[in-house]
């Protein structure tokens, strides 16, 4: 279960949804949480002393209501560095076993944020980050599994249940592939019949393939329904999220190989860009 967690907070409308979320879990499983803001060390001294002034005694005026909503009183810490480096040092520093944030901004400076805070700390490989879009209204009950039957998806559904928050939830696990011949099928004057017949056999074997997957992986315990739809990864995800509307979305990422990449991976990537529901993101094992 969920021992510890920390929230960063920028105190934007944004944030003020992962701390939400944050308290609610922090109610649910009893744990101690921590509340983080960072003060950017790039700017005049006397206005970084200014804000984290003020940041603090706004956080600290809100602890009796905080308190009430958490279970228990948040730690509040308020650093002063630069913001994507000193979040992930905090984060592993009070050993926390998540991290939430807010979503980023809708606009077309967005991959900026999802390149860097949650990017780094996927890169460290050591902590999974839940990007937090909605009003925490109810607990997490209907979940979507991203599943690629690489050993990274599994482990993100593993992470998840260890957390607790697969407990007392709808799971749903969704597969994704594309029979790349089709388009070829189609260009060559092929038949529908032909092309449906095709799509079909590849179906058939991407149900088998996943269900391989799931058995070796010991995820049947954890998954109640099994999906298989045609499309690239992040197409079909876009499309169970608007069908299922789950409060959850939970998807590993990839190892990053000999040289760190510079993107956490381009279905991750694109679910936190896109995705209106709540994210939880998992880095891979260490080998992975």
């Amino acid at each position: 279960m969920l021992r510890s967690l920390m929230i960063a907070t920028d105190l934007s409308q944004r944030s003020e949804k992962a701390l939400q979320r944050g308290a609610a879990l922090a109610k649910r499983f009893g744990c101690p949480w921590t509340l983080l803001h960072v003060v950017d060390e790039d700017q005049p001294t006397n206005l970084v002393e200014q804000e984290g002034t003020q940041v603090r005694l706004i956080l600290e005026a809100r602890l009796v209501e905080l308190t009430t909503l958490g279970g228990s009183c948040p730690r509040i810490r308020v650093e002063v560095g630069d913001p994507n480096q000193k979040i992930v040092a905090c984060a592993l520093e009070e050993d926390a076993d998540l991290l939430l944030v807010g979503s980023h901004r809708k606009s077309l400076l967005r991959d900026i944020f999802v390149g860097t805070t949650v990017e780094r700390v996927l890169r460290s490989g050591r902590l999974p980050v839940l990007m937090v879009n909605q009003p925490a209204e109810r607990d997490y009950r209907d979940l979507l599994l991203a599943l690629d039957t690489s050993p990274a998806s599994a482990n993100a559904v593993h992470v998840a249940e260890r957390l607790g928050l697969l407990q007392g939830a709808v799971c749903r696990g969704v597969y994704a592939f594309s029979p790349l011949a089709k388009g070829m099928m189609q260009y060559s004057g092929v038949s529908e019949e032909r092309i449906d017949e095709f799509v079909g056999t590849e179906t058939r074997q991407a149900v088998d393939e996943l269900k391989a997957f799931i058995r070796e992986q010991q995820l049947e315990p954890l998954i109640d329904e099994q999906l298989v739809a045609v499309g690239l990864p992040g197409n079909v995800l876009e499309r169970m999220v608007g069908k299922h509307r789950p409060d959850l979305l939970v998807m590993g990422t990839r190892g990053m190989g000999g040289i760190k990449r510079a993107l956490i991976g381009s279905v991750a990537d694109y679910a936190l860009r896109e995705l209106d529901c709540d994210i939880l993101v998992v880095p891979p094992l260490a080998g992975d």
